[in-house]
């Protein structure tokens, strides 16, 4: 009850992890809306969100010597930006059109964007292989299929063979690539989406009273499935007794994140940004976003005259000024070359941005992005950026299955004494019949004239008396029997829910469990697939046993929505009921 009072209090700042897929950087940011500051950072190689988590936060503790802040931010590489427009012509009316319509626009959009997680790009981040080694394996891996053609189709020599032969990486680095990208494969490709409507930037249409022929949104989208896994992370690392329980508030775009950063309300601006799997190109004009454009460059380096000719087609040169975030370290000799194409003069953040940035000298530019999404969270440039939700809100304290569970114990103790009660009436009810009965026996026996009507009557009582001695031993049996039913289903459910708990895997959450009979149970839930309930079958069947229950039946379908608005949710129920004795 007073563990909330218990609770130490969480640290100021705000905790910022940013993930590529590839391992986990988390960061401490502090400050306000004219500083910020960057005093603690952590870097884990681990794949797993939890596991990466627990890594980056331990280092973070070693390091700090406090308590970490509480509210949590994540940058992921695989959630992607755009701004996308609407015509009149596009019927929109209504939430449901226009988040189908989103998904639609966006389902491109990630396809093209996203990281492709090629073996090559793998050992390169990996830093297994250098940029010259990766671009020398890229030009040898098309001169294999090449003579793969000439020579009648002849099986190719695979990058990691190539890689292998030329003595880039060995063969235990091959391996743990290879296992890494096959991790990164996702079956499901469906998006969680979230946008917000930009400001309509057709002054000369208002001027005339026409209205604007197309509406535009700033729109974020990544796979429901990663974002789920980041979510159960951060629910299972909540329940570790050694850890901070951290709220994820949102999960923001690697790409556009250092736009908060730029002040560009009186001017028009092409802001760059140089990330590890793509570049990002937006235009800015009187703080609002007018057009946005990527190069990937997970599947083969970044090319300077492809940038520069889409630059120019596109007329985003047409700015006053350029501003460059750097944070992937790309050479200054590449940023020159694009310097000299498109004619402008670059500005580097973070001089470039009107914030006053502490940080590491060697570290500033590489934080750009945490210190962009920190500077969203405290409210600059709302408009610039439209991040992901994070962890959904909690349950109302009533709805909670804790506080069913403890109401339901605390009810136990009240029906006992109730109990009690009604048996304690019954039993002075009794008592005083007896005390009655005996006195008119009293009587009977001191009158000396008894007649036989008056003997049968006395036999009567008696049988009587006999009855109701019987009636109260069968009032203390039974009271003796609710007590210790009810002693027994409470273990019962001690037990049960924290195998439950032990049984959950990553792709399941359970959302009620209602006791149907005695000692039999209904379990419903959720999941990402079917694997994931015949999994949570499994297990659960397994730790069952020792209860002595059983599952009796397991049914499970396919939904068709769920909080997120998607569908493709597995629906689950099973009954759990007590073995019977052989």
């Amino acid at each position: 009850m007073f563990e909330s009072l218990l609770k130490k209090p969480s640290g100021k700042g705000l905790l910022v992890l940013k993930t590529d897929c590839l391992g986990l950087h988390a960061s401490i940011v502090t400050g306000n809306k004219q500083e910020l500051s960057v005093t603690h950072t952590a870097t884990s190689r681990e794949i797993e969100p939890l596991a990466a988590m627990m890594d980056v936060i331990t280092q973070l503790k070693n390091a700090s010597g406090k308590n970490l802040p509480r509210d949590t931010v994540l940058l992921h590489i695989n959630a992607i930006p755009s701004r996308v427009e609407m015509t009149q012509s596009a019927d929109v009316s209504g939430d449901m059109n226009l988040a189908e319509m989103m998904r639609w626009e966006m389902d491109s959009v990630v396809a093209d964007q996203s990281p492709l997680w090629d073996l090559g790009w793998i050992l390169y981040q990996r830093q297994y292989i250098n940029l010259a080694q990766y671009e020398q394996l890229l030009s040898l891996v098309i001169s294999e299929k090449r003579l793969s053609v000439k020579h009648g189709g002849r099986s190719a020599m695979r990058v990691g063979e190539i890689a292998i032969r030329e003595h880039f990486a060995t063969q235990d680095q091959i391996a743990e690539c290879l296992a890494t990208q096959e991790k990164l494969q996702l079956p499901d490709q469906r998006l969680l989406t979230q946008w917000r409507p930009l400001p309509d930037g057709g002054l000369d249409n208002e001027m005339f009273g026409e209205q604007a022929a197309q509406s535009a949104y700033l729109c974020s989208a990544m796979p429901i499935t990663q974002h789920l896994q980041w979510v159960n992370a951060f629910k299972k690392l909540s329940h570790q007794k050694s850890y901070p329980k951290l709220e994820l508030k949102h999960v923001y775009s690697m790409a556009g994140s250092t736009l908060p950063l730029i002040d560009a309300v009186d001017e028009r601006v092409l802001v760059t940004e140089f990330h590890p799997a793509y570049a990002f190109c937006a235009v800015l004009e009187h703080g609002v976003l007018q057009d946005t454009m990527m190069f990937k460059a997970s599947s083969q380096p970044l090319d300077a005259e492809v940038i520069i000719d889409s630059l120019n087609e596109h007329q985003f040169t047409q700015v006053d000024n350029w501003v460059v975030a750097n944070i992937d370290g790309v050479d200054v000799e590449f940023i020159e070359v694009v310097e000299s194409g498109i004619n402008l003069r670059p500005q580097f953040l973070p001089k470039a941005s009107t914030i006053k940035i502490s940080a590491q000298q060697n570290s500033k530019y590489s934080h750009l992005a945490e210190l962009g999404c920190a500077a969203h969270m405290l409210g600059l440039a709302p408009l610039m950026v439209s991040p992901l939700p994070g962890m959904p809100p909690p349950e109302p304290i009533y709805k909670r299955k804790a506080f069913r569970i403890s109401l339901a114990a605390a009810m136990v103790p009240v029906i006992i004494l109730g109990y009690e009660g009604v048996r304690q009436w019954q039993i002075q009810q009794l008592q005083s019949t007896l005390a009655n009965k005996e006195k008119q026996l009293d009587s009977y026996g001191d009158d000396r004239g008894i007649r036989d009507s008056d003997v049968k009557k006395a036999e009567k009582n008696i049988a009587q008396y006999k009855s109701l001695e019987q009636a109260l031993n069968s009032l203390n049996y039974k009271k003796e029997l609710v007590q210790s039913v009810m002693i027994k289903r409470q273990n019962v459910i001690e037990k049960l829910l924290p195998t439950l708990a032990h049984s959950v895997n990553d792709g399941v959450i359970i959302d009620t469990l209602n006791e149907t009979n005695w000692y039999q149970f209904t379990l419903t839930g959720r999941a990402v697939d079917q694997n994931s309930v015949d999994e949570f079958n499994r297990v659960l069947s397994i730790n069952l046993q020792p209860l002595n229950l059983y599952i009796l039946n397991s049914p499970s379908r396919l939904d068709g929505q769920d909080s997120y608005n998607y569908s493709g949710v597995y629906i689950f129920e099973f009954t759990i009921q007590q073995r019977a004795p052989l």
